[in-house]
């Protein structure tokens, strides 16, 4: 039996898309069929795995960089900020001028300015696209209680002066709606990332690391790949992922994620 790890955007389906390829669906079912462990390991939040996605059926949805963890439907770890540390970080934000948002387990809470903002980085195109494949960001009162992460609409020298203020006790990282160009920030907690995950899981089960394979497209998942026994970059990954994988398979809507399974015989 081998342990499959997913990123979602960019891996199991294209940015922008709220549906997987046929092709990537049949790869991930006909995997486990055959007997093999495959889970999602998304910097999503929880609510934003849509029913989309887990109507594919997985054995386990690891989200948020592994703060939130569940196998078959039961939740086995969640993880948060302070809510004092999470108060004073948006309250930064805002004396900064910036957008932002913050993703809960079970909510995604988004300022207005965040929206307002957000329009002239990425047009009305992708905003409208946005809403569909995340509908969980939604414009709402803020609350500091079970919050993973937050996330901002970045700019030149931001996530400088964010780590210089915050950077002893979380991780700024940059990222994308689209896959590039970047234009937003996130601030978690020191201990995420998706290889904390894959440890999880595979000592619940008492694997080890030479039986996963770790699908990603992004720094983000850089973690993971390095970590498992086998790491695989998407045909449209960033070149830094690319030097790290074991093996690059094709586009993600080139059918990449069954050539890979196919490759390594979890399917035939």
């Amino acid at each position: 039996m081998k342990f499959v790890f997913l990123d979602i955007d960019g891996t199991l389906l294209s940015f922008g898309q709220a549906q997987p390829p046929l092709s990537a669906v049949q790869a991930v079912r006909q995997a486990r069929e055959n007997g093999h462990q495959v889970y999602i390991n998304t910097g999503r939040c929880r609510c934003e795995v849509t029913d989309d996605i887990t109507s594919i059926g997985f054995d386990g949805i690891i989200c948020s960089n592994s703060l939130y963890i569940e196998e078959r439907g039961l939740c086995l770890e969640k993880h948060q900020m302070e809510a004092s540390r999470v108060q004073e970080i948006a309250q930064w934000l805002e004396n900064e001028d910036v957008g932002f948002f913050f993703e809960g387990h079970d909510k995604v809470m988004a300022t207005k300015r965040y929206f307002e903002q957000l329009l002239p980085l990425v047009g009305k195109e992708v905003i409208e696209r946005q809403k569909k494949v995340f509908p969980a960001i939604q414009e709402a009162a803020l609350s500091f209680d079970g919050i993973g992460k937050i996330n901002f609409i970045s700019r030149p020298g931001l996530c400088t002066k964010l780590k210089e203020q915050f950077g002893k006790l979380f991780q700024v990282n940059e990222w994308s709606f689209l896959g590039k160009d970047f234009g937003m920030g996130e601030i978690t907690v020191l201990e995420a990332s998706k290889a904390n995950g894959v440890r999880y899981i595979i000592e619940r089960h008492d694997a080890v690391k030479d039986d996963c394979y770790a699908f990603g497209d992004s720094a983000g998942d850089l973690s993971m790949i390095d970590f498992c026994g086998c790491g695989v970059a998407m045909g449209n990954a960033e070149d830094v992922l690319k030097q790290h994988a074991d093996y690059i398979t094709s586009d993600v809507d080139n059918d990449g994620l069954e050539k890979a399974f196919r490759h390594f015989g979890l399917i035939s």
